[in-house]
């Protein structure tokens, strides 16, 4: 059983995502309850479920959350019911996350924090897109859907890392030139000189090609795109008898089945406007083709006025912030001071772009409109919260909590018209990708039956293809499994889990979620080198950092426990903990890597860490790329 719902302010309904068995559950309580009365087919699978229901059952347990979060700022994390079903909460912009499930409460944590930056790159500063947009709806519930999969399935996914497919240098030339060529041919075709074209064979990073002057693509942003890549035929597949404005979506208990989803044909290019990005979100347009079966081609490019779109973001976020403020009993005026100053810096610039007639692109009426409507209702409220600094009466605020409201519809308006919309993107940019899509096609149809056979299997311990990984294997007796990450590129080394038989499969590859699983929990607090074992392997985790010249070095400053999850596609962590345990040091100075190694359970710990020893040495034998020796002490 599980379920995600999204509530906004007014505590309705904008986004909720479900399964049968959860359906069912609420109809028991809705009749428990004498909500609803029973219907004949009770007992069959329920396909759909009324809002109305969901409000009554769970508005005093959203209004409660709100008061606890409002008066006392001690909101709820979580909750555990009788039967053992957890209930998780998390707030994003105003709007209150739930997370129904029988899993445990940290993985449930985890999808919630996942859910928001699906949210973050899909919607931008509006949720309520999930309320209006059918298209960005059902986007997010497929994303949902696909990490959960290939979480459970590509080791990749569950690290987090980016998986470098091991092949030729033949191939790896051929693939970055058509990258490249890709590349010029949309700087030339296009009034887009910020470009990026990525290759990926499903989840595992082929090539990437970025322009001079364009921002660098993130780990997080690739390891994103290649979701992306397989939620888009899901949507593109959905049924079109939905209404646009049923926001609840009941999963069937197979939908996590995502293999048979027909394919987008080779010569068809979905556009896509989304935000890239770590450290502040930035909208690109992604145009994504297929090469052949499993081989996604992204080409990318930044869209629209940095200035412009970051104020927008910066705006709203701020409102957001503001109003969180303004609700609660005590106000935190230095809080507030900052976060007001953040929207006159952010408003300012937005009015100040579209003044005499120097807008970064060419406005319609109905935006032009938007702009004399912002600028007309900033300035009076702007007016207001001067005095209210001045005179320090909170009484005042009242008085300003309906005009804020106001603002952030008409920056809504904006951030739809101008960010968040499609018709941004021209036929010329159109007939662009289109010829680009089309030459990296040629330029690598001879590789397409390689493609899909490495789309399958990259590299397992088996392997017997080249003397050198036949050799290299030998030397590590007892090594079941093993997993390299430099966390300064996040790229990832690991074979697959290929087994002769079914049932060493299944638990092999159980035992090597958990031992993940384990670590992470370890990591988060504060351990980087962790041993154990159990009746069948022994594992061991090890996370260390070396300078620039491959020395080992030890945290100046011990980590405490993290609120944070180990991971790339919610912010960089690894970058976080660097800063933490060196505080003064320059970024880029320290590098920091991980190693997962399962062995047999009759393997010594001597073994285990000589075995990591030279892992972590000649590693680089396999991926081409050199590293340096683990200094485990």
């Amino acid at each position: 059983m599980r379920c995600l719902m999204v509530f906004d302010n007014l505590n309705d309904i904008v986004f909720m995502k479900c399964d049968t068995k959860f359906c069912q559950h609420i109809r028991k309580i809705g009749i428990t309850q004498d909500l609803i009365k029973p219907t004949e087919n009770e007992n069959e699978n329920c396909e759909r479920i009324d809002s109305d229901l969901i409000l009554q059952i769970f508005s005093p347990m959203v209004t409660s959350q709100r008061i606890m979060n409002c008066h006392f700022s001690n909101r709820y994390t979580s909750m555990q019911c009788q039967n053992g079903t957890n209930i998780v909460f998390d707030e994003y912009l105003g709007h209150l996350f739930i997370y129904i499930s029988d899993k445990e409460v940290s993985w449930q944590q985890k999808v919630l924090s996942v859910s928001i930056l699906f949210i973050k790159r899909i919607c931008g500063s509006d949720v309520s897109l999930l309320k209006y947009s059918r298209r960005r709806r059902f986007l997010v519930s497929k994303l949902l859907d696909v990490w959960l999969k290939r979480s459970s399935e590509e080791q990749c996914v569950l690290i987090e890392a980016v998986e470098q497919l091991t092949v030729s240098a033949e191939l790896s030339t051929a693939a970055l030139k058509a990258a490249k060529t890709a590349a010029e041919k949309m700087k030339t075709k296009s009034a887009f000189s910020r470009v990026h074209v990525l290759i990926m064979v499903r989840q595992k990073f082929l090539t990437l090609y970025s322009s001079r002057n364009a921002t660098d693509l993130t780990a997080g942003d690739t390891l994103f795109l290649a979701l992306l890549a397989e939620a888009i035929q899901s949507v593109d597949s959905e049924p079109k008898d939905k209404s646009d404005l049923d926001v609840i979506i009941v999963e069937k208990d197979d939908s996590l089945q995502l293999e048979n989803n027909i394919p987008l044909p080779r010569n068809k290019i979905n556009s896509l406007l989304i935000l890239l990005g770590q450290n502040g979100l930035k909208l690109n347009a992604v145009h994504l083709s297929y090469i052949t079966d499993g081989v996604p081609l992204f080409i990318i490019h930044e869209i629209g006025n940095d200035v412009f779109n970051s104020s927008v973001i910066d705006s709203l976020t701020s409102f957001c912030t503001i109003q969180e403020i303004q609700i609660r009993g005590t106000i935190d005026r230095e809080a507030l001071k900052i976060a007001y100053d953040t929207v006159d810096s952010s408003m300012k610039k937005i009015i100040d772009l579209f003044k005499k007639k120097n807008a970064p692109f060419a406005p319609t009426r109905s935006v032009l409109a938007i702009i004399t409507t912002l600028a007309t209702r900033w300035e009076p409220l702007k007016k207001k919260y001067i005095e209210y600094f001045k005179n320090n009466d909170s009484s005042s605020l009242i008085a300003i909590e309906s005009s804020n409201m106001n603002i952030i519809c008409s920056l809504k308006d904006l951030h739809h018209h101008c960010m968040l919309n499609e018709s941004l993107i021209d036929n010329y940019t159109k007939e662009a990708v289109s010829e680009a899509s089309a030459m990296v096609a040629v330029m690598l149809r001879d590789y397409t039956s390689f493609f899909e056979v490495k789309a399958m299997n990259n590299f397992t311990m088996r392997s017997r293809s080249t003397l050198n990984i036949n050799k290299y294997l030998e030397e590590f007796p007892g090594l079941v499994h093993f997993i390299y990450v430099d966390r300064m590129s996040h790229r990832m080394i690991a074979p697959g889990l290929e087994f002769a038989s079914q049932e060493t499969l299944e638990l092999t590859k159980k035992k090597v979620w958990s031992m993940i699983d384990f670590s992470r929990q370890h990591l988060r607090d504060g351990h980087f080198i962790v041993l154990w074992k159990d009746n069948t392997f022994t594992y061991s985790y090890f996370l260390w950092f070396e300078d620039q010249s491959g020395t080992s070095l030890k945290p100046r400053v011990q980590p405490t426990a993290s609120e944070l999850f180990p991971g790339i596609l919610n912010g960089d962590y690894y970058e976080k903990l660097i800063e933490q345990c060196f505080p003064r040091m320059a970024k880029g100075k320290v590098r920091c890597f991980e190693l997962f190694c399962v062995h047999l359970g009759l393997a010594t710990a001597s073994c285990v860490l000589e075995h990591s020893r030279r892992l972590s040495a000649t590693v680089w034998e396999v991926t081409g790329r050199p590293s340096n020796l683990l200094d485990l002490f």
